[in-house]
């Protein structure tokens, strides 16, 4: 019989323990071990003090197979001190940091208020946003946030203090100037809007673009949205891609903004005019070049929303007459291609039109006259 590699014999001499890290060991050594442990401890580790390490003895052999059930107990309750072993540590660490962190902020709060105090609103500006950006957490951090933002509108930089606001909203909702907070980036976001604020690039003045405007906008929606201030915020993102777009993606982006309205906030006081308004927009769109089917009819789609949504609107009024502009341009329409085949010698197409033309109307010149060329084309 070969001898064992690991036990001699010779009862005499016995080999020394194995002791190794639980860590160490092979996934394919795991059974292996485990019928061989005998003592569980916990020691520090030597490469990190603040955590443990789980040691066993293990002299293979010298146990029967009977004392596998007590062994595997005793890695059991083994590993069930691991978790515990860096926690007191870890948490006491944390306590401290906080505490240190506290203190440091309350020293520059103090420094702030002093500062402020003082007439160095430049200086406590600064120190205010350190607060806020490098200890958020901490209690000073709610009230530096406030304060960063009304020296910032004081000192001019209204857009500036709307980012210390939405701090505000976003990360103190327990705060006293929550509300204020509030309404203070909705009056800023709304002048924005209107144009009565400008940005700056570099020491100069400049409009604010439109894509900016929108994105206050939407944070103001987005920071109440069940708010009468979200529905306006939305209702105003609409127009000003309205009233300011110059591009077509800025007439989609309107009509976007009016639908999400009329979708989000159907019962809104604003809904009825953003109905009306993406009728608006398709109609003028028309004017100006695409005067296509398609796009006509879609615009009285849009006008006749208005009736069947908001029939006591004063926008259903508007909307009414619009639809009957639309059919009274339908007609004229169909009359001037039916006009433009006949001269062309195309008489089959120019039947086509007048046709359409009687059809669209009950009475009037144009209806007369394309029934007369329907009478004389049809006996050719």
């Amino acid at each position: 019989m070969p001898k064992d590699p690991e036990v001699s014999h010779n009862h005499s001499t016995k080999k020394r323990p194995q002791v190794r890290c639980v860590d160490s060991i092979p996934k394919t050594e795991s059974i292996a071990w485990l019928n061989t442990i005998t003592t569980v401890s916990t020691r520090p580790s030597p490469h990190n003090p603040d955590k443990c390490s789980l040691s066993f003895f293990c002299p293979r052999h010298y146990f029967p197979p009977m004392k596998l059930f007590k062994h595997a107990i005793a890695l059991f309750a083994a590993s069930l001190l691991l978790p515990s072993c860096g926690g007191d540590v870890d948490s006491t660490r944390l306590a401290s940091d906080s505490r240190a962190s506290e203190k440091i902020a309350q020293a520059l709060y103090d420094s702030a208020v002093a500062a402020e105090k003082a007439g160095k609103l430049g200086r406590a500006i600064k120190i205010y946003e350190k607060i806020v950006l490098r200890h958020p957490l901490c209690p000073a951090a709610a009230e530096s946030a406030y304060r960063w933002g009304k020296l910032l509108e004081n000192d001019d930089k209204p857009l500036e203090a709307f980012e210390a606001y939405d701090a505000i909203l976003a990360k103190y909702p327990a705060s006293p100037h929550y509300a204020e907070a509030m309404e203070r980036q909705e009056i800023i976001a709304t002048q924005a809007a209107e144009g009565q604020i400008d940005d700056s690039l570099i020491g100069f003045k400049i409009p604010i673009t439109l894509k900016k405007s929108a994105e206050m906008l939407a944070k103001v929606r987005q920071n109440a949205p069940r708010a009468i201030s979200a529905e306006k915020a939305q209702y105003t993102i609409g127009r000003i891609y309205q009233s300011r777009g110059k591009q077509i993606s800025h007439v989609v982006l309107a009509i976007s903004a009016f639908r999400e309205l009329t979708r989000d906030f159907p019962d809104s006081k604003y809904a009825p005019d953003a109905q009306y308004q993406i009728g608006e927009i398709l109609l003028t769109q028309s004017r100006k070049g695409n005067q296509d089917s398609a796009n006509l009819d879609r615009a009285k789609r849009a006008f006749e929303d208005v009736l069947i949504r908001y029939p006591t609107s004063k926008q259903a009024k508007m909307a009414k007459a619009q639809i009957t502009k639309l059919a009274s341009g339908n007609i004229q329409r169909s009359f001037d291609i039916a006009e433009f085949y006949r001269k062309k010698g195309q008489i089959s197409s120019a039947l086509v039109y007048y046709r359409d033309t009687v059809i669209r109307s009950n009475s009037g010149p144009l209806r007369a006259s394309a029934q007369g060329w329907i009478n004389k084309l049809s006996t050719q």
